[in-house]
């Protein structure tokens, strides 16, 4: 019989370079004794409340510190069908079986911004501010409804801030389904309100040993087969075209947060409706954010076969109910790449409560467009160049995407 009380306390600790989850015992008094089961003394009137820490502490953490995370997803299609509901998109490898299947696929394929709000979906950094942004996010191997997904995160960058307050931590991302093979991975950066008390200039280089683009070259490898099926790209894009689109939505606050547990997030920002203001206070996360950029953008840009994110930034919050709109700028557009396919390289900007006809006919910087800006870089444009989107931006993302040409045959959505 142990002599003294214990209280389980929830710990990560570092050991062989990993974090992990894992119960550890703290002493609190040598007089206090254990009792059995419903043998509670007539002395003792009343329980003191506590809060069991389940986030991994990341203040000690270094680059290359492995985070084992113990939970597995199942995606059912009623959850790709609720994300449907949210996001929209027509792009019949992730709406078509036939289609999907035709091309070698066992369905159709789970959406990218899906599969990289699973991918960056973090249940134990309860302790993070704010989402700064993704970088490098990559569809290595297709998706369906029905894989069960684990993840992997691993430190690959840390600093603390010039104000000495907070740190900024990038982690490599990982998205694993149940036969052991990466579908996702990206670097997700995120601020905390600590300092980091092992700041770095070593960061961990990239992962070679993944195969990158092995989905994107299988679908390459059909261009024949997509060449019989037919395009159903609407119109054709040039380099330097500016794409005002038209279609906007919001999430509620229901819908934010009934997407939000199915990715199991936790963060008190998103849920707490006693403790923050819904309108002003709470936040969509981040992952949402860019499917709404990317879902506004989703029927000019048709039909997309594939995309990979280069460079994502956070600017402004996005709340529930705030509408968000978008604009996509083609920077550039390689046609050789096989068959009747093009690759393209666009910035898509996504904003709040501006509506498309009010942007409209309006002249944008094209530094505007640039990766690797900051908050204050891109508000500083808008307030000299473009002050009706000041304080009203609130993701810009820079994408490579594939599709099939447009021919004339298309038709209407």
């Amino acid at each position: 019989c142990l002599s003294k009380k214990m209280s389980l306390l929830r710990v990560a600790n570092r050991l062989n370079g990993r974090l992990h989850f894992q119960g550890a015992f703290r002493s609190m008094s040598s007089g206090s004794k254990f009792y059995e089961a419903g043998a509670v003394p007539s002395s003792i009137s009343s329980a003191r409340g506590e809060v069991i820490d389940l986030a991994v502490n990341l203040q000690s953490t270094r680059p290359g510190d492995l985070i084992e995370v113990p939970y597995e997803l199942t995606v059912s299609s009623s959850f790709t069908e609720f994300w449907h509901s949210a996001f929209y998109c027509h792009d019949r490898i992730n709406t078509s079986t036939p289609f999907a299947r035709k091309l070698g696929l066992q369905d159709q394929v789970l959406p990218f911004s899906l599969m990289l709000f699973l991918t960056g979906s973090m249940s134990h950094a309860d302790a993070a501010k704010v989402q700064v942004g993704f970088n490098n996010a990559y569809y290595h191997w297709p998706g369906f409804a029905g894989d069960t997904f684990t993840k992997k995160f691993q430190v690959k960058n840390i600093r603390n801030t010039s104000d000495g307050e907070h740190s900024v931590i990038t982690f490599k991302c990982e998205l694993i389904n149940q036969r052991g093979r990466v579908c996702m991975s990206a670097d997700k950066t995120m601020m905390f309100e600590f300092a980091s008390l092992a700041p770095s200039n070593v960061s961990l280089p990239s992962n070679e040993e993944l195969d990158t683009h092995r989905f994107k070259n299988h679908l390459l490898s059909k261009a024949e087969v997509l060449g019989e099926l037919g395009s159903h790209s609407l119109t054709p894009l040039r380099p330097h075209q500016l794409i005002v689109h038209t279609m906007c939505r919001a999430l509620s606050l229901t819908q934010s947060q009934q997407l939000a547990s199915l990715a199991r997030l936790t963060h008190e920002r998103h849920f707490d409706s006693k403790k923050f203001e819904p309108t002003t206070e709470m936040f969509v996360p981040g992952g949402l954010v860019l499917g709404l950029a990317m879902s506004a953008s989703a029927r000019d840009l048709h039909e997309i076969l594939h995309e990979e994110v280069i460079d994502v930034a956070y600017v402004n919050n996005c709340h529930p109910g705030d509408v968000v709109s978008a604009i996509t700028y083609i920077k550039s557009l390689d046609e050789n790449i096989s068959g009747d396919m093009e690759s393209l390289v666009v910035s898509t900007i996504g904003f709040k409560n501006v509506s498309a006809s009010e942007v409209e006919g309006l002249d944008f910087p094209v530094e505007l467009f640039e990766p690797g800006m900051t908050t204050r870089d891109v508000e500083k444009i808008c307030e000299e160049k473009l002050p009706l989107l000041s304080k009203k931006i609130v993701v810009k993302a820079e994408r490579r995407i594939v599709r099939q040409a447009s021919r004339s045959e298309a038709f209407l959505l």
